[in-house]
């Protein structure tokens, strides 16, 4: 009994502990646009700052640090913008396990005699169980101010804080989430397809289109960029900005 509890320990620890940190930066150029499509992080954060660069930092873990040398970052340069995105080298022959979650808790196992043991002494009372390749992902970005920017995300979720400029994001699975400070926000719009759109905004849509699995709202509180936030099967959030 002993024995199996330290496994399972040791388990849940290494799920936490194991990760490998990201740092990159990228030039901007004068006039250049930026994009970004990230696939895989649960979640990615954008903001601006001075700085006439691009940095992206965070914390990568593919089944537990095992695997993290397979994510990679790749940049590239066309037609006035510069391009950045994520990759899994050889995603589909990587290792699978099988993960779950008790209340706050997550599991992972090795092998599915790791995972009966497991069920046959503490039951199966638990919440989601996931069978694959185990990913966390985390990024934070910082881009140049007033520079026109394109962020879309596959999986994870968006959030948007502290950002002066234009920008379009666009959620499939995942949500967005933004904080805005509506003084200095020119045209707003958001729109979901299977998603809902909450707003705690004090300035009141007028342009809405709700019709056929597609809510689109627009407004404009005020005067600046122009901002665009969409979620094809997830939530946007608009929240006043603190």
């Amino acid at each position: 009994m002993k024995a199996a509890l330290a496994l399972i320990l040791i388990l849940v620890t290494g799920v936490c502990l194991a990760q490998t940190p990201v740092t990159k930066s990228y030039a901007v150029k004068q006039g250049q646009g930026i994009a970004l499509r990230f696939d895989y992080p649960q979640v990615v954060r954008i903001s601006t700052w001075d700085k006439n660069e691009i940095a992206i930092t965070g914390t990568v873990s593919i089944n537990g640090g095992e695997h993290d040398q397979a994510f990679e970052l790749l940049s590239s340069e066309s037609e006035g913008r510069i391009y950045i995105e994520n990759r899994i080298n050889d995603l589909k022959n990587l290792p699978r396990r099988i993960t779950i979650t008790r209340g706050t808790e997550k599991i992972t196992f090795k092998s599915q005699e790791d995972y009966d043991k497991y069920c046959e002494q503490y039951g199966r009372g638990y919440q989601v169980k996931n069978w694959g390749t185990d990913i966390e992902i985390l990024l934070e970005v910082k881009v140049p101010r007033n520079t026109d920017t394109q962020l879309e995300c596959v999986y994870g979720i968006a959030e948007v804080k502290n950002f002066y400029g234009p920008l379009s994001v666009k959620a499939t699975y995942g949500g967005v989430d933004v904080a805005i400070q509506e003084k200095s926000t020119g045209e707003l719009t958001a729109e979901t397809n299977y998603g809902q759109i909450y707003t705690n905004l004090d300035t009141k849509f007028q342009g809405v289109e709700d019709r056929n699995f597609h809510l689109l709202v627009k407004v404009k509180p005020g005067s600046g960029p122009r901002y665009s936030f969409e979620s094809k099967y997830g939530n946007v959030y608009l929240r006043k900005a603190l």
